[in-house]
């Protein structure tokens, strides 16, 4: 007689072989993704910031080329641009892929569903951020005796980089590739891999802090703490409304908001208002 075993038939074992009591291992539920697939992840993000660096040597002039060999301390835009991309494919990418090799997908495992409501939420966040940030800057720069705001500015390579074909390509990087890639790293998989370890506070404490770590500008101490200050209140209420919310649209739109008025004032859109 034979015993029918999801679907197929298998032949008892022979009388008087011995039984096995061990069962069979349970298959690893998923998702199982967790934080260290944000350490796996730094790797990859180097790697594709790298390849996209060696992208834009060849469009370099030979005095820029030089220059950059020698140790000067601003990349020319070409190459600035093409890492940036290249950082930003690693960061959006990333995500994507653990959410298929080890989770249910990117829509469920990072809340990408999308409702036209996320729209307004994603503005009414923007807002809340750049007063958030604002006033978070103001304190660090009274605490820290900060005299020269530029020393905490991170969006000088738009000015640089103003009247070349490469201003254009970091004005989308960092209005569109910056925000889908940063929430989908951040308040995607870090987010979410440090709730299911300790709990929504820990998972905006968390993702916030990884968050403001790579906006470091190297220019000093007192510029670094105003503008991790800044980035860091941004963080914090990107990563609370996708707390709130439960879906990671709205802080995907109120990033993309929050970097268009940045760049904008960057590049003096508001200069005109200052005097009136």
């Amino acid at each position: 007689m034979t015993e029918s075993i999801g679907g197929s038939t298998v032949p008892p074992p022979p009388i008087g072989s011995p039984v096995s009591t061990v069962p069979p291992p349970r298959p690893r539920l998923r998702p199982w993704w967790g934080l260290g697939d944000i350490l796996l992840g730094l790797p990859v993000i180097v790697a594709t910031a790298i390849a996209g660096l060696l992208i834009g040597l060849p469009f370099l002039t030979s005095g820029e080329r030089t220059a950059m060999f020698e140790g000067a301390s601003d990349l020319p835009s070409a190459v600035l641009a093409t890492s940036l991309l290249g950082q930003q494919l690693g960061q959006g990418l990333w995500p994507v892929l653990v959410a298929k090799w080890k989770g249910l997908g990117p829509v469920r495992d990072w809340r990408l569903a999308f409702k036209p409501v996320d729209v307004a939420l994603g503005f009414g966040t923007a807002i809340i951020a750049l007063g958030v940030a604002a006033a978070a800057a103001a304190i660090a720069s009274e605490l820290v005796s900060l005299t020269d705001e530029s020393a905490a500015d991170n969006t000088e390579f738009l000015r640089t980089a103003e009247g070349t074909p490469w201003f254009y390509v970091l004005l989308a990087a960092v209005v569109v590739g910056a925000p889908f890639a940063e929430e989908l790293f951040f308040r995607g998989l870090a987010l979410r891999a440090f709730e299911k370890r300790a709990g929504p506070v820990a998972a905006v404490v968390g993702s916030t802090v990884l968050f403001t770590l790579p906006h470091f500008i190297g220019s000093g101490l007192e510029g670094t703490v105003v503008l991790f200050a800044s980035i860091g209140a941004v963080g914090a209420v990107l990563g609370t409304i996708t707390i709130v919310v439960g879906r990671l649209w709205p802080a995907i739109f109120a990033h993309v908001v929050f970097n268009s008025i940045g760049a904008a004032g960057a590049l003096g859109a508001f200069d005109g208002l200052a005097g009136t």
